[in-house]
């Protein structure tokens, strides 16, 4: 603080002293004028403008892309460079269109079975009739899905034409099925020799088994699985 003081009497003594204040005063104003300058000089500096950003073309992003995975291709899988790369240009298989050079052939239509001449499958009489009847040694009532014939002769032909659609066996007795068509069957049981086989063709009244040793021989026919009365159409 003494320091001070005795600066500041200095300045004081100095201040009044006519000679010592034309130097003070030139020396304020030139601080002044110094101070000034710098801060015009301050505020005249030119500020730092951000770069300006030029939009990439498309041709310029796609060179700057493969340059960077050329980079990174070179750096991390150096092998790759190795050998000539060849671009090759993969297209689907097309497939050829059908040229038919014949037409496509129509459908058989299926044969319409007719009734007209649905001849009997043997010789002989009806003994047990379609339908419900009281069994003769049991005293039951039973269900005939056909009818039963006392066959007086020694073949058994087809009703119908059509094709074997089955030969089954249960131990007892032999039944052979025949489909003619339009949802319609022919069924024979109790029949021996069976002269036909699964799929083949067969003609109407074509001789296809023989009566089993009963000499009773079932016959039934069916309509889409449906049993039908086969006295309406036997003639």
């Amino acid at each position: 603080m003494q320091v001070w003081r005795r600066i500041k009497d200095k300045l004081r003594a100095a201040w009044y002293r006519r000679e010592n204040r034309k130097v003070l005063m030139g020396v304020m104003i030139g601080l002044a004028l110094i101070a000034g300058i710098g801060i015009g000089a301050y505020r005249a500096w030119p500020e730092e403008q951000p770069a300006a950003v030029q939009p990439l073309t498309k041709e310029e992003l796609d060179e700057l892309v493969q340059e960077k995975v050329q980079s990174v291709i070179a750096t991390f899988y150096p092998w790759v460079l190795d050998g000539p790369t060849q671009v090759v240009m993969v297209e689907p298989p097309t497939s050829p269109l059908p040229q038919p050079t014949e037409p496509k052939p129509e459908p058989e239509p299926e044969p319409v079975v007719s009734f007209e001449r649905l001849i009997w499958p043997v010789q002989g009489e009806i003994a047990t009739p379609f339908g419900w009847y009281r069994h003769p040694v049991y005293g039951d009532w039973r269900f005939n899905a056909g009818v039963e014939f006392a066959a007086t002769g020694d073949t058994v032909r087809t009703v119908l034409p059509g094709k074997v659609a089955a030969v089954n066996a249960n131990g007892e007795e032999m039944e052979l099925i025949i489909e003619h068509g339009s949802g319609w069957a022919s069924i024979y049981r109790s029949v021996a020799g069976i002269k036909v086989a699964p799929g083949e063709q067969v003609q109407q009244n074509q001789n296809i088994a023989v009566p089993a040793g009963t000499g009773r021989v079932f016959f039934g026919l069916t309509h889409n699985g449906r049993p039908v009365n086969p006295e309406a159409f036997l003639r």
